[in-house]
């Protein structure tokens, strides 16, 4: 019954019916591994995980604080990453980067070094080295913060030992070469903030979402500027993107001297990813 009762306090405070399932079985599956078979069975709850549970969701509702900051964790790829205020929440748009480097890792032979640029929770380059342990990461952010949750995270899914996270400023602190650059850096435009989900704009960290120029590319240009002193010559880059951005960011991958190698689209047949490769 409480399942029921608490998503019936969702739909009370105009979320959709969806939205309430979801959360209250994720708040279920984080704070107490507890499924919905589990439910359908007739396991019960304990009077304290009933009380935290409400707790969770009436912050959830009365604040609009993302139900993920709330507990401090979320799914990424199948697993569980902590997250704080200083990162943003893993989604499934970011898997398709994932995806695409380790494509790119079983295509070609020899791919070793990566640079994983905006290391937030550090989902992308923690799954990268469990996917394929063979591969040597290094994980950067401007935020300390975030670097702190980033090697949390590398810590508890037992590769420590094969990422090494840098506080720079993108490649600030870097003075090596890569096979793969890979980065979902911002590539919100400052002028978008109003129109986002009171989610987004209100609680997750700006320094990560926003970008002071009229497209959002400017990290692009950043990360692509330098680019040719820190990939090795047959070496790609691998960017997240937003809506409407593949075109621009297509033309400052050929502008930096690669060639576009492919644009992948998410479950929406938004343009999400796009490749891009040295040629020589």
């Amino acid at each position: 019954m409480y399942r029921k009762k608490f998503i019936e306090e969702y739909l009370k405070n105009n979320f959709t019916f969806e939205e309430a399932k979801s959360e209250v079985d994720y708040a279920l599956d984080i704070l107490f591994h507890y499924s919905y078979k589990e439910y359908m069975l007739g396991k019960s709850l304990a009077d304290w995980q009933i009380i935290k549970l409400e707790k969770v969701i009436n912050e959830r509702i009365n604040t609009l604080k993302p139900i993920q900051q709330i507990i401090g964790q979320a799914y990424f790829y199948g697993r569980k990453f902590f997250v704080n205020e200083y990162t943003l929440i893993p989604r499934p748009e970011t898997e398709l980067v994932v995806k695409e480097v380790l494509k790119i890792c079983e295509k070609e032979n020899g791919i070793k070094k990566i640079l994983d640029i905006g290391s937030g929770t550090g989902c992308i380059g923690i799954t990268l080295a469990l996917e394929n342990p063979s591969l040597e990461i290094i994980s950067v952010d401007i935020c300390p913060e975030a670097l702190e949750i980033s090697k949390k995270n590398a810590l508890i899914h037992n590769v420590n030992n094969k990422i090494k996270f840098i506080k720079s400023d993108i490649y600030q602190n870097i003075d090596s070469k890569f096979d793969i650059i890979v980065s979902n850096p911002p590539y919100i435009p400052l002028k978008d903030k109003p129109y986002l989900q009171k989610e987004v704009r209100d609680w997750e960290n700006p320094q990560a979402l926003y970008t002071q120029d009229e497209y959002g590319i400017e990290f692009y240009e950043k990360i692509l500027k330098n680019a040719k002193k820190h990939i090795l010559n047959d070496g790609y880059v691998v960017f997240e993107i937003g809506m409407g951005q593949a075109e621009r960011v297509s033309e400052l991958i050929k502008s930096a001297g690669m060639a576009v190698q492919s644009i992948v689209k998410d479950m929406n047949s938004i343009e999400r990813v796009v490749v891009g490769k040295f040629i020589n």
